[in-house]
């Protein structure tokens, strides 16, 4: 009922926090900040109104920052590219396909790519059905540069983030958490300005088999610190939100060590590194998952 409502008109008790009129970003104030309607996870990728933060949260200038700036490193990211292309997101503005090919202008293949096309024909005297199955073969390679690890990273912990700021609006958190708290600066100067500059702060990453057209947040609490788990259509990652910049790594490690994945586990700091190996050389799809996800390509 809220959603259809001007947010300006809408009780604070019937958020589970109140509505600072404060960027929780540049932390700059109403009536000298404009404010917007934020999506926490970008539009283009079919998050319509699923979860957005309403006016009070994040201002203009800051949203359309991360929207211009900073979330395109992760939306061309080839990983999360290929994840797009096979659950066919779509951008709810106009319904289209956020991405409807695997190999493009900016995710060029290595090699050649091989194509099947395999096609079973029933003929009856009137019809002909065909069973279709059509399938892709090939290779993409990234090389990062440090700025593109920079700006992936800063895109991960702004959506990290704006999740515990719409689960504790949301009443998804069950306790009190001051998202203008000072203890979130580390998480702030590094996601809006890039701060420390000649650091990357980490981020670990876990691709399992369960791909599917969905996202989630989880809180991670260890010590005095909070951390988060980000569910990107079964790209997993973890970061710490409070963590000082020189203690993220050391902290992220206990994320590690208390999972009990079978899956690659690496990190995205000053370079790509395996953290955990997974018992396979290479992550793969489940056979069952990737039969339902090539079903219906047409790349």
């Amino acid at each position: 009922m809220t959603d259809q409502l001007p947010f300006d008109t809408v009780p604070f008790d019937m958020f589970g926090m109140p509505i600072p009129n404060c960027c929780i970003w540049c932390h700059n104030e109403s009536p000298e900040a404009t404010f917007d309607v934020s999506h926490v996870l970008p539009e283009c990728v079919g998050n319509e109104n699923q979860q957005t933060l309403p006016h009070g949260i994040v201002c203009k200038k800051c949203n359309n920052y991360f929207g211009t700036k900073i979330e395109p490193a992760l939306l061309e990211d080839p990983l999360f590219h290929i994840i797009a292309v096979a659950l066919r997101l779509k951008d709810p503005q106009d319904m289209n396909e956020f991405r409807d090919q695997i190999f493009d202008s900016k995710h060029p293949p290595v090699g050649s790519v091989e194509r099947n096309l395999h096609c079973d024909i029933e003929i009856s005297p009137k019809n002909m059905k065909l069973n279709v199955r059509y399938c892709i073969k090939g290779g993409i390679v990234k090389t990062y540069q440090k700025r593109e690890l920079a700006l992936l990273s800063r895109a991960l912990h702004k959506i990290a983030f704006e999740n515990l700021a719409w689960a504790m609006i949301n009443k998804r958190i069950q306790e009190n958490i001051d998202i203008l708290d000072p203890r979130f600066e580390p998480v702030r100067k590094w996601s809006r300005y890039g701060e420390p500059t000649n650091h990357i702060r980490p981020v670990v990453r876990m691709l399992t088999t369960d791909v599917k057209p969905q996202w989630e947040f989880r809180l991670w609490k260890f010590g005095g610190d909070i951390g988060a788990e980000l569910n990107l259509f079964g790209d997993w990652y973890a970061v710490s939100l409070t963590s000082s910049h020189a203690k993220a790594q050391d902290d992220l490690k206990q994320w590690v060590g208390s999972s009990r994945s079978n899956y690659h586990i690496w990190c995205i700091g000053e370079d790509l590194s395996l953290i955990k190996p997974s018992r396979n050389k290479c992550i793969k799809i489940a056979r069952e998952t990737w039969r339902k996800l090539t079903k219906a390509w047409d790349v």
